[in-house]
């Protein structure tokens, strides 16, 4: 059966255990890294890749899904981005990190917002129902299937924002992960703040930021989730 059809099997036979769909999501996401290492512009700092692979190990240890595992990588891409792919493999590229200003707290969010990206399902569930992704399971055992998907629509579409509730629901998770991990959860609303200075300049922010709420309704909503906590 090829690859990618083995995956969609994971994810949708009854049958299936969770422990058979994680490990296909997982199957499936480690081809896409390799994909996606393969447009990166050359290797991170060391320095930088240490940072954010540690920041996320200490917030994957808060997650409660044990079978679900995360890795997270720094990459050299002209916009400042992020991204998940299913099973758990999460691209920060060095604007985002030069965005962030490198603090930790910041970078505890962006992270944890990808992450909440593969456990609430949203990662696998827009590749699955993606039409690229159909065909290239159609193609599937041909030459490079993912590699061509990926260079063309598939790109696109990892850097492209989820659904308004989807994003929503991510900076939710993002922030309580932060929190689990002990770091502050309202940081966010440093780097939405920042955000929207750069926002009211017309200065670029890239697909990244551009397709995802505005920063202001994001600070309405992290105000709406910690300041009566923290009153």
């Amino acid at each position: 059966m090829p690859a990618v059809q083995k995956v969609r099997w994971g994810w949708n036979s009854l049958l299936g255990s969770e422990d058979d769909r994680i490990r296909a999501e997982k199957g499936f996401g480690r081809t896409l890294a390799m994909e996606f290492r393969a447009k990166a512009e050359g290797h991170a700092d060391p320095a930088d890749a240490a940072l954010v692979s540690g920041l996320c190990q200490q917030l994957a240890a808060r997650v409660k899904n044990k079978l679900l595992s995360f890795s997270a990588e720094v990459v050299r891409l002209p916009e400042p981005t992020a991204l998940a792919l299913p099973g758990g493999f999460i691209f920060v590229s060095l604007p985002l990190l030069d965005l962030c200003q490198r603090y930790t707290d910041e970078l505890a969010f962006v992270l944890g917002h990808e992450m909440a990206h593969v456990i609430r399902g949203h990662a696998a569930d827009r590749m699955l129902h993606d039409s690229a992704l159909n065909l290239a399971a159609r193609v599937a055992g041909r030459a490079g299937p993912l590699g061509t998907w990926l260079r063309g629509t598939g790109l696109q579409m990892l850097a492209s924002a989820y659904s308004q509730d989807c994003e929503f629901e991510a900076d939710e998770l993002g922030s309580r992960l932060a929190d689990a991990a002990g770091y502050p959860p309202l940081a966010s609303v440093r780097l939405f703040q920042r955000l929207e200075a750069l926002h009211q300049n017309q200065t670029p922010l890239g697909q990244y930021f551009s397709s995802h709420p505005t920063p202001a309704e994001r600070i309405a909503q992290m105000g709406r989730l910690w300041r009566p906590r923290s009153a």
